[in-house]
């Protein structure tokens, strides 16, 4: 029986935002051509697992440049402009450079304190539910969470990061793949709300250095590193609100959820916490909560499956679709913590790896660990839920669970 595809809602947008199953169409695609166009944000898209590690890996992509081609439809002085001074934007020997002295900032975090400090919150937020048979994990745990990891790493009030995150999905959706002048508008208003909260702390800490994350941002003598306000904005409102705060409520989510729907997995998991890291590597390759990458632009004319990309057009990988690469993984549709090995790229392996690949990992055990020690099976109610409908995302703003003690 052949695949369905809704081809003009992936034309659209080929997140397929809101769709509860988006892989079987990916898969009819995947038959077709690694590649496709899609109109609607005007680029091609990938979803083929081994095309898709070579565009992370080839040079000839430029960020930097997709960034150009919005400045030139939104105007000068938004959010785009901006975000060529962020990390994930960023190409070549800048972009290595400003890696490198994040990556030298995060090994100063006390991973161990901090994993200790993060199963506390979740605990005490678990043992708050006053009925724990029947509970919204994303206000208990999910919405909450990743914001007091970084309220911690920072040094910053949990109080004010409160505040500061309800802008959160503007700024996302401001990085997604589909453009439109109220997406730039939210995604410059999300800009003003952290530069009106954060530059008095940055400024703070250039007086007055501590021994918190965003001091060994600022400046680092040893690597001859001093960034600009403007820099540290982007980088504090990029990797840890966006990257941090919004893709791990996601995650936590559908970890806890993907538990539920196969009860045996969850039993061997609580009879073995050995079994967790796996675990969570199923979820990232399962149901990726980023499930496409920043677009780049092609650099020079390039060749994709038989099918040519020009130079000047732009290009991004669909993380979810590449997951369920048969070819790859085998079975891709079924959830399976023993598959080994399991290298999905879910933090896009190459020039542009997740620099928090390493919280994100250690919060989702903290979850799951809980979970795994305070309830004995669980159940989701999925017509009670409600699933996040939002550009190159998937996950949920309202997960009930069900939990038997």
């Amino acid at each position: 029986m052949p695949l369905m595809i809704d081809r003009e809602a992936f034309n659209a947008d080929p997140c397929l935002p809101g769709v509860a199953d988006p892989y079987s169409t990916y898969a009819a695609l995947r038959q077709e051509c690694a590649v496709h166009w899609c109109e609607g944000p005007r680029l091609w898209v990938i979803v083929s697992y081994a095309e898709a590690l070579e565009h992370m890996r080839d040079h000839r992509y430029s960020r930097q440049s997709h960034l150009d081609k919005l400045i030139g439809r939104f105007g000068e002085e938004r959010i785009f402009e901006r975000q060529k001074l962020d990390i994930p934007y960023m190409d070549g020997e800048p972009h290595h450079r400003m890696r490198q002295h994040v990556t030298q900032a995060y090994r100063g975090i006390n991973l161990s304190a901090l994993s200790a400090f993060t199963r506390e919150f979740v605990d005490r937020r678990l043992a708050g539910v006053t009925d724990p048979s029947r509970f919204d994990l994303v206000a208990t745990v999910a919405n909450l969470l990743p914001v007091m990891v970084v309220s911690e790493l920072m040094g910053v009030p949990a109080g004010q990061q409160l505040e500061v995150a309800e802008k959160v999905s503007a700024f996302v959706r401001a990085r997604g793949l589909t453009q439109t002048e109220e997406t730039a508008s939210g995604g410059d208003d999300a800009m003003e709300t952290y530069r009106h909260y954060f530059l008095p702390l940055i400024q703070q800490r250039r007086a007055a250095p501590c021994d918190d994350l965003l001091s060994r941002l600022i400046a680092d003598p040893s690597e001859n590193v001093s960034l600009s306000d403007d820099q540290l904005l982007l980088i504090i409102s990029s990797n840890f609100y966006s990257a941090s705060i919004f893709t791990l409520r996601l995650l936590i989510g559908t970890l806890a959820r993907a538990m539920a729907l196969h009860p045996d997995t969850y039993a061997r998991v609580r009879d073995d916490r050995r079994l967790i890291a796996p675990a969570i590597e199923e979820v990232l390759r399962w149901d990726a909560p980023a499930q496409a990458l920043n677009a780049s632009m092609a650099t020079e004319d390039l060749e994709i499956d038989g099918r040519t990309i020009r130079a000047g057009d732009s290009v991004t990988v669909l993380v979810g679709a590449a997951n369920h690469d048969p070819r790859v993984f085998d079975d891709p549709t079924t959830f399976r913590i023993d598959r080994t090995p399991n290298p999905h790229i879910s933090f896009a392996p190459g020039l542009h790896q997740c620099l928090g690949l390493h919280l994100a990992r250690m919060e989702g055990a903290a979850v799951l660990g809980a979970l795994c020690d305070r309830f004995q099976a669980l159940a989701c109610d999925d017509a009670a839920s409600e699933r996040m409908v939002g550009d190159r995302f998937r996950g949920h703003d309202r997960l009930i669970l069900e939990g038997r003690l």
